[in-house]
């Protein structure tokens, strides 16, 4: 999968989140699956929840560890794992129409 720099993800429905010490579980009740979310990917999470696009992300944990550069690398795989496990979904790109 490649994601778009403006791409932008909506929530799955039928999820049920717990926040734990150290991250979150989720609870897809429809899968009957548990996943565990570290801290790091918790950020990504809630800011594609909240509409936020790749390039957003990104940049948002550039400057949230005070990295030289956005982790595009990383931030990309995550959202991709979400997506694969069913957590979130790719929209349209936020220039789309």
């Amino acid at each position: 999968m490649t994601l778009a720099g403006d791409t932008v993800f909506t929530v799955a429905d039928g999820v049920e989140i717990s926040a734990v010490p150290d991250g979150y579980l989720v609870y897809q009740a429809k899968a009957e699956r548990v996943h565990y979310l570290n801290p790091t990917a918790v950020v990504v999470y809630e800011l594609a929840a909240a509409g936020k696009a790749v390039a957003a992300i990104e940049e948002f944990l550039k400057d949230a560890f005070g990295l030289s550069e956005a982790p595009s690398e990383p931030t990309r795989s995550c959202l991709e794992s979400l997506v694969k496990e069913g957590l979130i979904w790719p929209g349209p790109s936020s220039s789309a129409p």
